[in-house]
């Protein structure tokens, strides 16, 4: 009969298999009777069981709790999807923002969506916005709009504060007087209107402005008081609904906010004037009005990628090939 073959230096005088003795005993023996019989191989003691589907869901929930914190309340990543901040920011440029820089505020919408729900602000900024900051906002809507029904978010350049005397004379920016230096990214168009010409859409109502001459207007802060007549209702009216208050002039010359016959209006909040840097080709506050406080979302921080966007992913070697590598992980200033 065949069997495990044994070696003949193993036998003793009668013909058995001898035992060898500890000295004789491979490593792998000795190893294993140093143990006990009841050891566990050390391949089986490094073996981890398999996660659970419940601890597996666990992690992912943390995970995108996690950064569900970040993206609400800290860094939020944003896309460019229109040129009016050309050539500081491209159409297809995606970018950090520091959304804690001017406050932590609660979401201000649904997250994932746009379903906009009350908010507040929950802690105070480390800075302030200042003229030049390129910042993101919540739009209010458009000259005729008091508020979006959803929350849609723009991104342009702080250039006058609450309380700035701002105007526009040939296309270069005045504030308090003092003329202030156009960013060396910033484009214009080689034509330039004609002072007085009234613009369509122009903020705000009535008033013999256009985007290349606007202004002197002071930028509402919060304490001013605007005197209101029947000739300039029509110019205030968007901006008092805005501030959630109701405007309207009685048959006998009158004017009510909220039902009571006033002739001065108290502006409760403080408010920015923004510009695209593509001056020619960007709606912004020459032609919606001021940006709230209350509606800034943060401070521009960086672009993390850039390509060209027109371009579809069913033509991946293209698309690749259209990586602006020099504009990743630029400052934006």
């Amino acid at each position: 009969m065949s069997g495990t073959p044994v070696s003949a230096e193993h036998e003793d005088a009668d013909g058995r298999a001898a035992t060898p003795s500890a000295d004789e005993q491979p490593p792998d023996s000795q190893a294993h009777s140093e143990q006990g019989e009841g050891a566990t191989p050390q391949s089986e003691v490094r073996r981890k069981p398999p996660l659970r589907p419940r601890e597996v869901l666990r992690i992912l929930f943390y995970a995108f709790f996690l950064a569900l914190v970040v993206k609400v309340f800290l860094v939020e990543a944003f896309g460019i999807p229109t040129p009016s901040m050309e050539n500081t920011l491209m159409v297809g440029d995606y970018l950090f923002v520091n959304k804690f820089v001017y406050g932590l505020w609660s979401p201000r919408a649904v997250p994932l969506t746009g379903i906009r729900i009350p908010h507040t602000r929950l802690l105070p900024g480390y800075a302030a916005v200042q003229r030049g900051d390129v910042i993101v906002f919540e739009y209010h809507g458009g000259n005729t709009a008091v508020e979006q029904p959803s929350v849609v978010n723009y991104v342009k350049r702080c250039v006058g504060l609450p309380g700035d005397t701002l105007q526009i004379a040939g296309k270069r920016v005045f504030v308090n007087g003092e003329r202030q230096q156009a960013p060396g990214t910033a484009t214009f168009e080689a034509y330039t209107l004609v002072k007085g010409e009234i613009e369509e859409g122009i903020f705000p109502k009535g008033m013999p402005y256009n985007k290349d001459w606007w202004g002197p207007f002071i930028v509402p802060y919060a304490g001013m008081e605007i005197d209101l007549t029947l000739q300039n209702i029509d110019q205030w009216r968007l901006f008092v609904e805005r501030e959630g208050h109701t405007l309207r002039f009685t048959t006998d010359g009158h004017i009510e906010i909220d039902g009571k016959v006033e002739s001065q209006f108290r502006v409760g909040r403080n408010y920015y004037f923004v510009l695209g840097d593509n001056r020619d080709n960007s709606e912004d506050s020459r032609y919606w009005g001021f940006v709230p406080e209350e509606n800034i979302i943060g401070k521009t921080m960086f672009t993390y990628w850039s390509w060209d966007t027109t371009i579809p992913f069913s033509r991946p070697f293209e698309l690749l090939g259209s990586i602006r590598w020099g504009r990743i992980f630029s400052i934006i200033h």
